[in-house]
């Protein structure tokens, strides 16, 4: 596989969906560009990646920051040929209730989700149109397509990076650049949401991080010229959207 096809972008890559995609890419031979926040987690999670024999790069970077966004590519992709994946994972959310939720959390939580998505995006584009069969996964969630009580600013949010995902595939497909969007339903991580202190092992049934890596290494690994438009997925113990059925843990 030649270099430039094997470099792939991931945000919010120091722990949890971000984290176990990393690895699951690294295994797989590809080169992961990892950014994140957190300068410490991300930096243990390279040393995961180096531990497979393969190189890395990594930017501690709030996507939310226009400013943060643009050193990050100059540090991290400027002498790169191409990009043959990115993976929009870097989200947050809490769930308030709208008659609760303040100016300031509803704009952190547009700018990192959306903007920030938008942001990445149009940074990495012009590395994916280099690469014939490059692939943009975004990481987005059952909310996106049923919008709960207490999940205005996410639901909103990430509805809106659906839409801004879908009118890329429908721009760059004839640049033979593949989009697909993943809309998983709990998944047991470090994401807040509903809960104060969310780590793994508080959302007893759901989806693992390493479960929902190992669909996205799964795009990865299909040939160049299929695309798998949208991918939904929970537990059999966990709901998604509105359905109530599951099995038991």
């Amino acid at each position: 596989m030649p270099e430039r096809e094997r470099w792939v972008l991931i945000t919010g890559a120091s722990r949890g969906i971000g984290r176990a995609t990393a690895l699951a890419l690294a295994a797989a031979g590809y080169r992961p560009v990892l950014w994140a926040r957190s300068g410490d987690d991300l930096a243990q999670v390279a040393a995961e990646v180096r531990a497979h024999g393969t190189p890395v790069r990594t930017a501690a970077v709030d996507i939310a920051d226009p400013a943060a966004v643009a050193r990050a590519a100059h540090t991290c992709l400027a002498d790169l040929d191409g990009l043959a994946g990115l993976v929009l994972n870097a989200g947050q959310g809490i769930w308030t209730p709208l008659s609760e939720l303040g100016p300031d959390e509803w704009d952190h939580t547009m700018r990192t989700n959306l903007d920030g998505g938008f942001r990445v995006l149009s940074t990495a584009l012009p590395l994916l149109t280099k690469v014939p069969g490059a692939l943009v996964v975004g990481m987005l969630s059952d909310s996106a397509l049923y919008p709960f009580p207490q999940r205005a600013a996410y639901a909103a949010s990430k509805s809106g990076l659906r839409a801004l995902l879908e009118v890329t595939r429908r721009e760059v497909r004839d640049q033979r650049v593949r989009v697909c969007q993943v809309l998983p339903s709990r998944v047991d991580t470090h994401f807040q949401g509903a809960h104060a202190h969310a780590a793994p092992g508080s959302r007893q049934g759901a989806l693992s991080a390493e479960d929902v890596a190992a669909v996205v290494a799964g795009l990865f690994s299909l040939p160049a010229h299929v695309e798998i438009r949208e991918i939904q997925m929970s537990s059999l113990s966990s709901t998604f959207g509105p359905f109530p059925e599951r099995a038991q843990p």
